[in-house]
């Protein structure tokens, strides 16, 4: 395994706004050609940041969590990565020899971090060149605690308020936290939500302490997401299992016993396969005990709409 220890960063003095960042990309069984590309997005979007005058940070560490079977990133193949990165970027690479899921393996490269702010990035993201320094800048808000960015070319339609940017959960596929908020909360759930609605989870533990979960439209990144003929997303297998039997605990948690009920019910008499067996791993779980307790104050937070977890715009 490959770890390299990062710099010490200069922290802000009371973490209400961030000099120094860490960002965290968890990679799993993806070419090579990608995780580059979206590392040298970052790069050049961190080159931005160090040079605006107004959000400057003063460290950037870049560190990838690998959860491959095998190592994707020899140590040639690093070299060179950092070698065509800004010296004030701090790469590292961690291959983890197991698959932790995307929750994992965030809390993963976070346990150690020194930095202000977390930036959670997926590895099939590409950042735009002004990214960095506009999630940075929605954080001077020290009642802000997390923020996302607006993806393209398939917007995510969750409603958000126009002039706050206040919203009901920030999608994990770009999200920007402050560390102190993130540790406050225990960080992502892996244990009932190991790759989906975790982002979800996590907005809403955030927003239960009395901070505010933002989203930043001037803020871009493209997410590769691949339509059918219909340009509609297709789930995936996993995506179909794990995103029915994250709602039903996530209802669970949040004190929707009648969102539980509804779902069973139209899974029941119309779900997949994938997800029908979802169902079935969460009526074992309730069998046995295992469920998420539900966090008192729930429902100030919660939104179950329309099957989804917001209010949309479209």
């Amino acid at each position: 395994m490959t770890a390299l220890e990062s710099p010490a960063p200069t922290r802000s003095v009371d973490d209400a706004t961030p000099t120094s960042v860490r960002v965290a990309v968890v990679a799993y069984e993806l070419a090579l050609s990608d995780l580059w590309r979206c590392v040298r997005s970052l790069n050049r979007s961190v080159q931005h940041a160090f040079d605006d005058p107004v959000v400057a940070p003063n460290a950037v560490t870049m560190t990838i969590g690998d959860c491959s079977g095998r190592r994707l990133v020899d140590e040639p193949a690093l070299r060179d990565l950092r070698d065509g990165t800004d010296p004030r970027l701090h790469l590292d690479y961690t291959w983890f020899g197991r698959n932790l899921g995307h929750s994992g393996g965030c809390n993963a490269l976070a346990a150690d971090t020194a930095e202000d702010a977390l930036l959670f990035f997926n590895p099939d993201t590409y950042a735009s060149p002004r990214l960095l320094k506009r999630l940075l800048a929605s954080l001077r808000d020290p009642a802000v605690v997390a923020v996302d960015a607006r993806q393209i070319p398939c917007e995510h339609p969750k409603a958000y308020d126009r002039v706050t940017g206040d919203q009901s959960w920030a999608s994990g596929a770009c999200l920007m936290v402050r560390t102190s908020a993130f540790r406050d909360v225990g960080g992502f759930d892996a244990a009932s939500f190991p790759l989906y609605v975790n982002d979800v989870d996590l907005s809403w533990r955030l927003r239960l302490r009395g901070g505010r979960v933002v989203h930043q439209p001037n803020a871009v990144v493209f997410h590769d997401k691949r339509l059918d003929r219909q340009a509609a997303m297709r789930p995936t297998r996993t995506q179909e299992y794990e995103g029915l039997l994250g709602r039903l605990l996530l209802a669970t948690r949040y004190g929707r016993p009648d969102i539980v009920a509804e779902t069973i019910g139209i899974v029941t008499a119309s779900g997949s396969s994938e997800q029908r067996r979802g169902m079935r791993e969460f009526e074992r779980r309730r069998d046995r005990s295992e469920l998420p307790e539900a966090l008192p104050g729930a429902a100030s937070v919660a939104e179950f709409v329309n099957g989804e977890y917001s209010r949309h715009r479209f």
